[in-house]
């Protein structure tokens, strides 16, 4: 830090100490003019920021961003922001003109990227009414065109009356001199349009006219019936094919092209957009379906602190693909599901595909099972696709991974796509792309549709089960890794795996499936622990790599502490979370939940439905000011810069039917067991420590407190993963220097021994006195290069961290940390 830095820096400081007697109230407008100009010409800090050089003064412009936003918090002190507006205000008046492009670069990159309440104090009009059209380099053009969005009117054609002067500076200066201005009542994506079709004839110009206009009157989500006739109407005048094609061209644009990642769509386009989007949905021409679903994803794409790139056009082709008939809108609505994160889109999705049900006579499950693409694989997993004199073939890994293998006429291997053959041939080679996009979303989106299933113990009839979950390339390369339990109508079930081109049972016979009729998914809590281990070894010595954990997956039981709650289950009460993590994974795992703070946003809970049982779930949560106010102003009770708390608190799973409680130890067992495994999951991932303070709440706000329920029986998850590890530990390194006791991992190292608890991962130094816990950061950990590819289970969060902790402390000798250093220590 220079001369001029540090002085900046105490002018700063003096701010922030003089806001202290700055005028609070007032009886008039006038007073409070009065008062706060009496306040400002005696201010010393402004004083002394008048007074002091143009260096010093420039520094204090180029951290007043940064200082504002470390102030600007619901929780702190706001005549401090107040006096600091006031001080960046009073800089911008003194610093010498021009301002240095560096600086006004820095400033626009920091508002725009800012979420906190900083951007409500800083000048921003004031600042760009220092920037003049001259200075404005193609960097600092970019920079304007990323804080556009931010300021232009919203996707309904509203804008803030105090944000619009604003606006209008930032369109000024952001505009160069060789580009073209948009015509009235056109934005970027309808003037494309109308441009395209301007070498048409003056009657199919008219035509094409019509039909726009007709797309942009739509103004419900969805049209009438007159609506939908007078549009195929203009349609058929223009020739069906030559329409779609056109509008399918129209679509690849995307909703805002030529546009900044941050821009939404303006009201000028969504109007026609929606219309277009409608009119698309009459074709059942192949690819139309993926092209509406295309758009919709990207008018559905989440743009920070504003929202959806056009909420009305993202409905509007979720409910298109509701309403087309065949196969494939199914499957595209079952990818929008499994890709879109808004609550009331993914409702409307699930209400598209109630309907599409509904029309066909089928179940959602059936529609959806028809529905899975094939992607162009054989039953081997791989497409292939020949292009020129090249050949390129995707192969469908066990992971769900997709590896390109591009060859030659001569069959040799290439590292990539021939340079010749991207320039001459870019649009076959950008669909091999396209294909990998597609077949990786619709592996891993089959793959979350069957894991989710375990919960509903879905009954496929066998000849359904044969064509889809076996036969099928992409649905089949999944089900056929998995175990089924297949039965007949006198009550026999056998449960198999598809293993060495036959259906097997545990002990490797073969299954004769022509008994039988039902089909479901097996769960470990279908049958006893012989059976479940049988299956584990036969999985394992198959090398069958399961798309999710089935054989080896965790099994939670009700506990007696459990059944004494009765109602509810504190099983992972009292855990401190990281409430951004969480949102992120209740997400993945098809949880509701948002974000929620103490000053402002409301009150909210994670919350599952469980369609098939007619039931949720809702895990309680807890801001930990809102159970101790002590914790207000400590780290637990930190603030993100828009007001959300950075931690929060586990606390009681409830079970709930048609608004009715229902009881712990009524419900279904393997409902139970799955959702305290995604409980389990979040407590674990995000957790950063244990809530001392925590208690038994009872019923929630009655004030009946009861000691904390001690550890739920553990036994089984430490066996499971005991067991894992066990199989897990000769394809690594370190095997020789470990053995694994009943609760705990042992590691001998070259300076002591070691604990790690199966349990939760924790690792300790076994000294004399007894153990000594240690602290490894998530940076020596995720550098650990852990690779289990040999191994056909996949390893839980905690089986990770208690083999990475293993082969850090197996390498003892080799630890270059300071701070895990210090913990070996003698104390």
């Amino acid at each position: 830090m220079d001369g001029a830095e540090k002085q900046a820096l105490a002018i700063y400081q003096m701010v922030c100490l003089a806001s202290g007697d700055r005028p609070r109230t007032f009886n008039s407008a006038e007073q409070m003019e009065r008062e706060t100009a009496h306040w400002k010409g005696n201010n010393p800090a402004l004083a002394a920021l008048g007074e002091c050089s143009p260096e010093v003064q420039l520094a204090f412009l180029s951290h007043s961003f940064e200082w504002l936003r470390a102030d600007a918090r619901p929780d702190r002190d706001l005549p401090v922001c107040l006096a600091l507006s006031e001080a960046i205000e009073l800089v911008l008046q003194l610093v010498p003109k021009p301002l240095p492009d560096k600086t006004v670069l820095q400033l626009l990159s920091q508002v725009r990227q800012d979420q906190s309440m900083a951007r409500l104090y800083f000048p921003l009009g004031k600042l760009l009414s220092l920037v003049s059209r001259d200075q404005v380099t193609d960097q600092l053009r970019g920079e304007l065109r990323r804080l556009y969005p931010q300021f232009a009117p919203s996707p309904t054609g509203k804008i803030d009356k105090l944000a619009e002067p604003t606006s209008a500076m930032i369109a000024e200066l952001m505009r160069s001199e060789d580009e073209k201005r948009l015509d009235p009542g056109r934005g970027p994506w309808s003037q494309i349009v109308f441009e395209t079709l301007a070498d048409n004839d003056e009657i199919t110009r008219a035509g094409w006219e019509a039909l726009l206009e007709h797309c942009r009157s739509l103004e419900p989500t969805v049209p009438g019936t007159r609506w939908k006739k007078r549009a195929q109407a203009l349609i058929a005048a223009l020739g069906e094919s030559e329409v779609f094609t056109v509008m399918g061209r129209w679509l690849a644009l995307g909703p805002t092209p030529g546009q900044c990642r941050e821009a939404r769509v303006p009201i000028e386009d969504s109007a026609y957009q929606k219309g277009v989007v409608w009119c698309l949905g009459f074709s059942s021409e192949p690819g139309v379906a993926v092209a509406i679903a295309d758009f919709t994803l990207a008018s559905l794409r989440k743009i920070p602190m504003l929202g959806a790139v056009s909420q009305k056009v993202g409905f509007a082709g979720v409910q298109v693909l509701g309403s087309m008939g065949g196969t494939e809108p199914v499957s595209q609505l079952t990818r929008l599901r499994a890709r879109v994160k808004y609550a009331v889109a993914r409702r409307l999705i699930e209400k598209s595909l109630r309907q599409a049900a509904e029309r066909s006579g089928l179940t959602i499950d059936e529609l959806e099972d028809i529905s899975v693409p094939t992607c162009g694989l054989d039953k081997q997993g791989v497409s292939e696709f020949v292009i020129a004199d090249v050949k390129a073939s995707l192969t469908l890994g066990e992971a769900g991974q997709v590896a390109i293998a591009w060859r030659n006429s001569d069959g040799k291997l290439l590292k990539s796509a021939p340079a010749r053959l991207k320039k001459s041939f870019a649009k076959q080679v950008g669909s091999v792309s396209a294909a990998v996009k597609e077949l990786e979303q619709a592996y891993f989106g089959q793959r979350f549709r069957l894991e989710s299933s375990l919960a509903a113990i879905r009954s496929i009839p066998l000849t359904h089960w044969r064509e889809y979950f076996h036969d099928h390339p992409v649905l089949g390369f999944l089900g056929r890794r998995l175990i089924w339990v297949f039965s007949n109508d006198q009550g026999e079930e056998r449960a198999g795996i598809w293993s060495e081109e036959e259906v097997r049972d545990a002990a490797g016979n073969r299954l004769d499936l022509s008994t039988f009729k039902k089909v479901r998914l097996w769960h470990p809590l279908s049958c006893d622990a012989a059976n479940v281990q049988a299956w584990r070894e036969r999985v394992f010595t198959a090398r069958i790599r399961q798309p999710f954990r089935q054989a080896f997956r965790e099994v939670y039981e009700v506990t007696d502490d459990e059944r004494q709650t009765h109602m509810y289950s504190n099983r992972f009460a009292g855990v401190i979370m990281r409430q951004h993590q969480l949102v992120s994974l209740c997400r993945a795992r098809g949880w509701e939940y948002q974000l929620q703070g103490t000053v402002f946003d409301g009150y909210n809970l994670p919350r599952k439905k469980l369609d098939a049982w007619n039931m949720h779930v809702e895990l309680h949560v807890d801001l930990p000011p809102d159970r101790d106010k002590s914790l207000r102003d400590s780290g637990l009770g930190e603030l993100s810069g828009t007001g959300i708390n950075l931690f929060l608190v586990s606390d009681q799973v409830r079970f709930y039917r048609d608004r009715q409680e229902v009881a712990i130890d009524e419900v279904p067992a393997v409902v139970f067991s799955e959702v305290m495994r995604d409980v389990d999951l979040f407590t674990s991932i995000c957790a950063v420590g244990d809530d001392d303070s925590w208690s038994d709440q009872g019923d929630r706000g009655t004030g009946l407190f009861r000691p904390r329920v001690e550890i739920h029986e553990l036994s089984a998850i430490i066996a499971l993963r005991a067991e894992i590890i066990s199989r897990m530990l000769p394809y690594t390194s370190i095997a020789d220097r470990c053995k694994i006791e009943k609760t705990h991992l042992e590691v001998r190292g070259q300076l002591g021994t070691y604990r790690i608890l199966l349990g939760w991962a924790a690792a300790a130094l076994v000294t004399d006195s007894g153990l000594r816990w240690l602290r490894i950061s998530r940076k020596i950990l995720d550098s650990v290069p852990l690779d289990l590819t040999a191994v056909p289970i996949e390893p839980d969060y905690h089986t990770q961290m208690v083999l990475r902790k293993a082969h850090v402390l197996a390498a003892d000798w080799k630890i270059n940390s300071p701070e895990l250093v210090r913990q070996f220590m003698p104390e």
